[in-house]
């Protein structure tokens, strides 16, 4: 049962609202006749734990959303309306978590003022709610059932010493509805439908209530059940092709070629490929190993244009450097298409990543259930006793991007090779003196393997306590108990694991010695298990010493017993150490077998040489599904007392409001990866890089805190004062982790005139670094291949430092495409010697709301700013690479981060990283409504009633300034890392007004009018023009005399380009009384089918398109 959590019609005097109805209004009930009857305009509204007359406005600004517009907007997620509010436009509904990142996807998350969704709080009822994302405080608010919201509430600023840590952008604030808002059962079905044929969704909910005992005690229930289904790029043309792809904004390629008209991010171009592998094989055939790095295979082809180059040959022969295996199972020059950056190309061979790529997942299909119920009950005179609890579930599923593998090492008598590549080596091998080798790049496709992930995230919540109301005056005592847990299962389908997968690529044919005896088989020996996984004539095929057949193809590894070759690059396979010996055999730097054993009859051998061929009992034994963990508990246990003087004195504007309480709370947040990834190194990528499980409960977060709030009504009802009122919150907390915060708030409110009302507000917050942050495992990071500060091309372009220091580290004219491979692996994870983010809020507005010709119409502006100190982000392997060589000596933290292989003329090999207080944060803007309701100025006065609305904000700065030597509490007390940042004095600044994502103005506009049967609607949602980026270079695409001619540009491109242009979408609702109790709604969303802008998938309307739909609703 919600402890005196309710919302008023007067409420929206004091609050921003973006819909156009308003706030439904409750009262209180009490079991006292009296005490209802002077209490009944008591209400608690977000921001304030003090229940307050419902006439009295707030000093701080809070948007209020009833359950009547969430329901009329047509949307079966209800974040999906809310992150129309300006306010939340970062936030990420369950249909585009999926852009968000694998942690997120299928969950529902918001963030206010695209500050994060780490620093918006998200309450229900006022009290904590278990976090839905591992390692974090954010909630998938998706679990909260919407047939129980009464409304949800928004407040912009710093909240911490009203509710704690975390409320540093804001809060949200769902109100739920107990037993006594029902009398009966309440239903609502809902389908809909693209004007597409797909994006299919359905929505059923039933929910009840009432009262019992005479009133004394109430019980509530609801159960709900969506469904919705999935959107790949392939399913929309602007995805598919050069909407959805695109590249590197650094690298920009110009329309002229291909006839494209950019209007955002950058230009565009068909049929994106990546030009540095392939689905059927990228073979590099060498006269010696390693003649034709990666690393010089990637500067190739970044600056290879098909019109005027050709791969060139062999030295002595005509064969290409480059070829691939096509579709047709020739083996020919390999195209990389027309380059428009190092990782991007248009058309050729390369792996397929636009419109013809096999699909990602623009919409993830999504399976929802929610259950809740609730009880309360007066188990004695003036003393409740209230509960509740819920469980969600939520299954969904994606497809991910298309992994691939370079230098992949493949033996000159590997029987899958085709007959015309062998007579090439042939050729190779006769210019001599070296033995030619093979190195494959690929992806990981084949016919029986994909890529992507399954999710399935559940939610219980309960809680529980007391509530005691004096009889004799306004003072409440209540005391809560919640308990949360969240667990999620991600499986990864068809996840490449390195050690099976090199020993199944490494593939021998049987010879006639080995089924003689001469050459014997080592698994058919008496260490052996007697079988073998082969391929025979193309199938799949168990063998033993009876049934071997000549040119059975098996793994190497279970006839000779020893290990398989290894691989030297980034998700290459564990390897044996230098000088490891084992039965006699020096095996240093063969793979290392871990997650199976050599001669256990697992091995399966698989043909990664053409397009699809990866399947069978190879693809089962290389690629299985892995399974991780995740379970989040949280707890709360909270105290307030509550209440106002009125009964023993009061100043001259009425009773002094206060409120008191203690707060205890735990956090923790255990991961557990697959079996495969627990064991010894991460057969993933590379066994120098470990995964660990995260923290286990013992190593999460508790904080004790004591908190007080007054209210302090200075004047009243007196000429230019009919109200003047000071208010001020604080809170102390003891963290295990940081150790003690203060945080406090400060806020008035002056009506000069009941029809004019001027608040503001002051706020310290604070946010905690979360479990993840300073726990976190250590898990893969990469840097590209080209990132060497010390590279040639880069070592100018850093301070006057970098030259003399990289000189200790490379030789002059270092060129780092000598790497062999396109990344450099390294480690990020947490820090647990981070400190807390420091945020500091102001707000100032006014409610205007005339009388007499003028009745009806209510303006509200409030203006904000906040500022975040010590904002926790990620150093970059780039940022650590740079700080090393651009301190005035190398004898640094940095450098110590930095791993440099002097085998390979210095370059870099690995790297550490991690998280750290390095940011400074700002959002100002200024919230504003219009709204006017009036009676149909024709008829006689019964055509019902019209609302206009105009509902937006006007953003006046955003930015984020990394570099941890800002705040006071850094500056205070550096540690090592933060005082050498300082030396370089090199932040960066990045101004995100005005880009795409942060529009300088966002405006809702709404059209209603409603009368006894009907309800009809219309919103039009503004986003003006942004820019995606301002500082792309260009490279100029012409046709000269028929020839396509590349020229780079250092220029900057036409700002012009790269703008989105203004934005509206339109969206149209109805609602229509059938009889009592039955109500019949639909409605059109995106009306005109806007799409969203290139380059984006969320801005400034989904990929889902014009949306039909239809639903009823009612009760008994």
């Amino acid at each position: 049962m919600k402890p005196l959590q309710l919302s008023a019609q007067a409420l929206l005097l004091a609050a921003a609202s973006t819909v156009p109805f308003s706030a439904l209004a409750q009262d209180v009930t009490t079991a006292s006749g009296e005490q209802e009857e002077e209490q009944s305009n008591q209400i608690v509204v977000t921001g304030s734990r003090i229940a307050t007359d419902s006439t009295t406005s707030l000093p701080s600004p809070v948007q209020v959303i009833t359950a009547e517009n969430l329901r009329a907007a047509g949307e079966i997620d209800i974040s999906q309306t809310l992150r129309e509010l300006p306010a939340l436009q970062g936030s990420d509904p369950a249909t585009l978590s999926d852009a968000q990142g694998l942690a997120l996807t299928g969950a529902s998350t918001l963030n206010l003022r695209q500050l994060g969704t780490n620093r918006t709080l998200v309450l229900q009822d006022g009290r904590r709610h278990v976090p839905g994302i591992e390692g974090t405080a954010t909630v998938d608010v998706g679990s909260i059932p919407s047939a129980l919201i009464a409304n949800v509430e928004v407040l912009t600023g710093g909240a911490s010493g009203v509710y704690g840590a975390d409320a540093v952008s804001g809060v949200v604030n769902y109100i739920m509805r107990d037993g006594r808002d029902f009398d009966g059962l309440e239903y609502r079905l809902q389908g809909g439908i693209s004007d597409e044929g797909d994006a299919e969704e359905f929505f059923g909910s039933v929910a009840g209530g009432g009262t019992f005992n005479d009133g004394r005690g109430s019980a509530v229930f609801a159960v709900e059940y969506s469904h919705s289904t999935s959107i790949l790029n392939r399913d929309r043309p602007d995805f598919a092709g050069p909407g959805f792809s695109s590249f590197n904004p650094s690298n920009a390629f110009l329309n002229g070629i291909l006839g494209l008209d950019p209007d955002a991010e950058n230009a565009f171009v068909p049929n994106r490929t990546l030009p540095v592998s392939s689905a059927g094989s990228t073979i590099a055939l060498d006269p010696t190993p390693f003649a034709f790095p990666f690393g010089q295979l990637l500067s190739f082809v970044s600056n290879f244009n098909p019109a005027t180059d050709t791969i060139p040959n062999i030295p002595g022969t005509s064969i290409p450097v480059l070829q691939i295996i096509d579709a047709g199972g020739n083996l020919r020059a390999f195209n990389p298409g027309i380059s428009t950056g190092a990782f991007n190309a248009s058309g050729g061979d390369g792996i397929a990543i636009g419109e013809t790529a096999p699909g990602l997942t623009l919409i993830p299909e999504l399976t929802r259930f929610n259950a809740a119920a609730g009880v309360d009950y007066e188990i004695a005179p003036n003393l409740t006793f209230f509960a509740d609890a819920k469980f969600s579930y939520v299954e969904t599923s994606n497809i991910a991007g298309i992994p691939f593998s370079d230098d992949i090492p493949i033996a000159l008598d590997n029987p899958f090779l085709p007959q015309a590549l062998v007579d090439q080596i042939a050729v190779v091998d006769a210019l001599g003196p070296d033995t030619p080798s093979i190195f494959v790049a690929r992806d990981n496709l084949g016919s029986e393997t994909g890529s992507g992930t399954d999710i399935e995230r559940s939610t219980i919540r309960a809680s529980g306590g007391l509530r005691w109301e004096s009889p004799d005056n306004n003072i409440a005592l209540e005391a809560t108990y919640t308990w949360g847990r969240t667990e999620v299962d991600d499986t990864f389908r068809s996840a490449r694991v390195n050690d099976r997968y090199f020993a199944a690529i490494d593939a021998v044919a049987l010879t006639a010695g080995n089924l003689d005896g001469t050459d014997p088989i080592a698994a058919f020996g008496g260490n052996g298990p007697g079988t073998l996984n082969a391929i025979r004539n193309g199938e799949n095929i168990a063998i033993d010493a009876g049934t071997a057949q000549v040119g059975d193809i098996v793994c190497r590894s279970e006839v000779t017993g020893n290990p398989s070759p290894g691989a030297l690059f980034v998700g290459g396979p564990p390897l044996f150490a230098d000088g490891t010996i084992i039965n006699g055999v020096d095996v240093s730097g063969l793979t290392r077998p871990v997650t199976y054993q050599i001669l256990d009859g697992q091995c399966a051998p698989i043909n990664i040489l053409g397009p699809n061929s990866i399947s069978g009992d190879g693809a089962a034994f290389a690629f299985p599904n892995l399974l991780d963990t995740t379970t989040i508990e949280q707890q709360q246990f909270l105290a307030v007392l509550s209440g106002d003087t009125g009964h023993f004195f009061e100043l001259p504007g009425g009773p002094i409001g206060f409120a008191a309480g203690f707060e205890y709370r735990k956090d923790t947040s255990q991961f557990i990866p697959d079996a495969f990834f627990q064991i010894e190194g991460d057969v993933i990528t590379n066994n120098a890089v470990v995964i660990s499980p995260s923290p286990t409960d013992g190593q999460g977060i508790t904080v004790y805190e004591g908190f007080g709030e007054i209210r302090l009504p200075l004047l009243a009802d007196m000429p230019f004062v009919e109200l003047l009122e000071v208010s001020a919150t604080g809170r102390y907390s003891d963290y295990n982790t940081i150790g003690s915060t203060e945080t406090y708030s400060f806020g008035a409110i002056y009506s000069p005139v009941e029809w004019l009302t001027l608040r503001g507000t002051y706020s310290r917050a604070i946010r905690a670094p979360n479990i993840g942050e300073l726990f976190g495992p250590q898990t893969a990071a990469f840097i590209d291949v080209d990132a060497d500060p010390c590279d040639d091309g880069n070592i100018n372009n850093g301070s006057a430092n970098r030259p003399a220091n990289c000189a200790e580290f490379v030789a002059a004219g270092f060129d780092s495409s000598d790497f062999l491979t396109a990344f450099v692996t390294g480690t990020t994870g947490g820090n647990p010697n981070l400190i807390e983010e420091t945020s500091d809020s102001f707000t100032i507005g006014g409610i205007f709301e005339p009388r007499g010709a003028l009745d009806g119409l209510v303006v509200i502006a409030d203006y904000y700013d906040i500022e975040i100190t010590d904002a926790v982000g990620s150093l970059t392997g780039q940022a650590i690479a740079n700080a090393c060589v651009d301190l005035p000596s190398t004898d640094n933290q940095f450098c110590g981060a930095i791993q440099r292989n002097p085998n390979n003329g210095g370059a870099i090999s690995g790297f550490t990283s991690g998280n750290i207080n390095l940011a400074f944060l700002r959002a100002r803007g200024i919230d504003f409504e219009v709204r006017y309701e009036f009676d149909a100025p024709f008829g006689n006065g019964d055509l019902g009633v019209f609302q206009l609305t105009a509902a937006g904000s006007h953003f006046l700065e955003r930015f984020t300034e990394s570099d941890p030597v800002i705040g006071e509490t850094i500056a205070n007390e550096p540690d090592p890392i933060q005082q050498e940042l300082l030396i370089t004095d090199q932040a960066t600044v990045s101004d995100l007004l005005g880009v795409i994502g942060n529009p300088d103005w966002i405006v809702n506009f709404g059209l209603n009018w409603r009368n006894d049967n009907w309800s009809v609607g219309w919103r039009t949602r503004f986003e003006d023009n942004t820019l995606q980026r301002s500082n792309a270079a260009s490279t100029d695409v012409e046709i000269v005399s028929g020839e396509v001619v590349v020229s780079e540009n250092t220029g900057l491109l036409d700002p012009s380009q790269f703008r989105t242009g203004n934005a509206f979408e339109h969206d149209f609702n109805f609602t229509y009384d059938v009889k009592d109790n039955v109500q019949v709604f639909g409605g059109v969303n995106n009306v005109f089918d806007r799409t969203p802008f290139l380059g984006s998938l969320a801005r400034p309307v989904g990929p889902r398109g014009r949306f039909f739909f239809l639903g009823i609703s009612g009760g008994f």
